[in-house]
């Protein structure tokens, strides 16, 4: 009787190791896309990379902020 009891254990304990992984592997893909990272642009003025949803465009340039924008056309004025 105990030794049935022991084989039930370990087969319950295995049960749930195998379980438990198999669950694992189905949330990764869902945390790998989550994790996904927005494109990404170069600001012409600072070189800084920030995300493209936020950046200012003006034509195909794009700037971190209002102010390097007015700083490129300013430079960007005197050189022409």
């Amino acid at each position: 009787m105990f030794r049935s009891l022991i084989i039930l254990a370990a087969v319950v304990v295995i049960f749930m190791i195998v379980k438990n992984r198999l669950s694992r592997r189905q949330q990764q893909p869902a945390k790998v896309r989550a994790a996904k990272t927005d494109d990404m642009t170069k600001c012409l003025q600072c070189e800084t990379y920030i995300p493209k949803k936020e950046a200012i465009i003006s034509g195909s340039d794009a700037f971190c902020c209002p102010q390097h924008l007015r700083d490129w056309e300013q430079s960007h004025k005197n050189n022409r």
